[in-house]
């Protein structure tokens, strides 16, 4: 998936799986292993659902103070996202349409009145002129993983703006990797189905017992096949950890 991002294809992966599986472990792994990648996260619960673009909130504000230090001539952090929108209009990066823009994910940087130009625009076209603001920061940050981690659901709005993203990001910001974790297969709007086509589904499941002992084989450093792992000690990791690796460990 990584490899596919970094030679220019825009990829998403769905990562989904109970808890303790594993979830956010692999999808560490991933990232710490991401050389030269930038990496933009967040994390959602269940109340979260209920709020547009909330999911989206932590990735943007990341954006804008990551995009700012970098173009900042003496590449200091510019402290928040005020500060950075701030910026950004400064130099020209942002106008202030896309200020606006901005303000509908992260309400901090512009003031309610500004916003309510907004609520006159269909949700479609609203979308889009979103994404035209978010492009001109996240196509300066590339190579990018955007990671949505969480175990509630993701509102209609944002699934609507990552589906207008992932489909304008082969010409306009072709290095950027998606991660959506959850704990059951994300229920995608209709309008955002195309996320996924080519999409990379990876579930996770708890161990069987096979597997519960060749885990205890890593941990335990047997590496020689003549030596077992005692049977009664199997039946009662496998039952007590349910499964579960973190458990295991």
């Amino acid at each position: 998936v990584k490899n596919r991002a970094s030679k220019s294809v825009p990829t998403i992966a769905f990562v989904s799986g109970g808890p303790f599986l594993g979830k956010s472990r692999l999808i560490n792994e991933v990232a710490g292993n991401a050389d030269g990648f930038r990496i933009l996260k967040s994390f959602r619960t269940s109340l979260d659902s209920f709020t547009s673009f909330f999911p989206l909130r932590q990735i943007v504000s990341g954006a804008m103070i990551m995009c700012a230090a970098q173009v900042h001539p003496s590449g200091d952090d510019v402290g928040n996202e005020i500060a950075a929108a701030n910026f950004l209009v400064d130099q020209n990066i942002f106008n202030k349409t896309d200020r606006v823009n901005i303000g509908s994910i992260v309400p901090t940087v512009a003031d309610a009145q500004l916003l309510s130009l907004l609520s006159g625009l269909n949700p479609k076209a609203r979308t889009r002129s979103i994404v035209d603001s978010l492009m001109k920061i996240l196509k300066l940050l590339q190579p990018l993983i955007i990671i949505l981690e969480g175990d509630g659901d993701i509102d209609p709005s944002s699934w609507s703006l990552l589906a207008e993203l992932m489909q304008r990001a082969s010409l306009e910001c072709p290095q950027i990797m998606l991660i959506v974790s959850s704990r059951d297969s994300p229920t995608i709007t209709s309008a955002a189905s195309n996320l996924r086509r080519n999409a990379i589904q990876v579930k996770l499941a708890p161990f069987e017992k096979y597997e519960t002992g060749e885990f205890l084989r890593v941990l335990l450093k047997v590496k020689d096949r003549k030596t077992t792992i005692d049977q009664r000690l199997l039946d009662v990791v496998h039952d007590r950890a349910n499964g579960c690796p973190l458990f295991i460990e």
